[in-house]
């Protein structure tokens, strides 16, 4: 390859890579209150299903957007953007504050995150027209916290919610909801068991917590995993989503 071939080849490369960032900047939508990509489905239906993704800590949007090729074919798809910046394309559902000197979640962040979730489904299934008795909601890590805020104090917005490395907050448990409001609504908890971040333990507690509550959860544990999703915990995902 001589030298003009080269600068061709560099040039081509250059353009490409500007092109597909212009693409990727062009496919964040801004027009409901949050931002977030969006995949419709690949098996057309008047009414189609819908799962939002909440993404982790220091993530954004594009981080779950992937399974867009994983999850079922008859699904409208959302990757929703956290509404806190803390770095450039980082984001975050709730930071940290100091209460009695003991460090815990921002109950103000999360309120804010809460509410803006809930007016974003209804958004989202007016905008798109879906079918709004089958809206799952699936998080990672702070994600899958986003889930259990929303989806046990309002589980009328919500068929199911997914948490996948996550907790039930102790500020969340005087709000949720009576087991008679989860008559129609069910829980995937998904959870490593050598999660060093989110102890595997809060899986443990939190399907008890909820059995206790007279709320349908099921854990799907996954050995020698870290804080992180594996493959089989996508097959199971998808085969609840597929459930009736």
């Amino acid at each position: 390859m001589n030298k003009t071939d080269v600068k061709k080849s560099i040039f081509a490369f250059i353009l490409c890579f500007l092109s597909c960032r212009i693409f990727a900047q062009a496919s964040l939508q801004k027009d409901l209150s949050l931002a977030y990509l969006i995949s419709q489905p690949r098996v057309k239906t008047v009414k189609p299903k819908l799962i939002i993704l909440l993404h982790g800590y220091g993530s954004n949007e594009a981080d779950l957007f992937e399974l867009k090729n994983i999850l079922p074919a008859d699904f409208l798809i959302i990757s929703a953007r956290a509404p806190f910046t803390i770095a450039p394309n980082a984001f975050q559902w709730y930071g940290n504050e100091i209460v009695k000197g003991i460090k815990q979640e921002s109950t103000k962040d999360l309120k804010t995150s809460t509410d803006l979730i809930k007016v974003f489904i209804n958004e989202v299934v007016k905008k798109y027209n879906a079918d709004p008795s089958q809206v799952f909601l699936a998080g990672f890590s702070q994600g899958a916290m986003m889930s259990y805020e929303v989806g046990l104090t309002a589980p009328e917005l919500l068929r199911g919610i997914a948490p996948l490395s996550g907790r039930i907050f102790d500020s969340l448990k005087p709000r949720i909801k009576p087991a008679n409001a989860f008559n129609n609504f069910k829980i995937f908890i998904g959870h490593g068991t050598a999660d060093d971040r989110v102890p595997y333990t809060s899986a443990t507690e939190a399907v008890f917590y909820l059995k206790k509550k007279k709320i349908n959860a099921t854990l799907h544990s996954y050995q020698s995993l870290p804080h992180s999703i594996s493959e089989q915990e996508l097959k199971d995902l998808v085969a609840w989503l597929n459930e009736k």
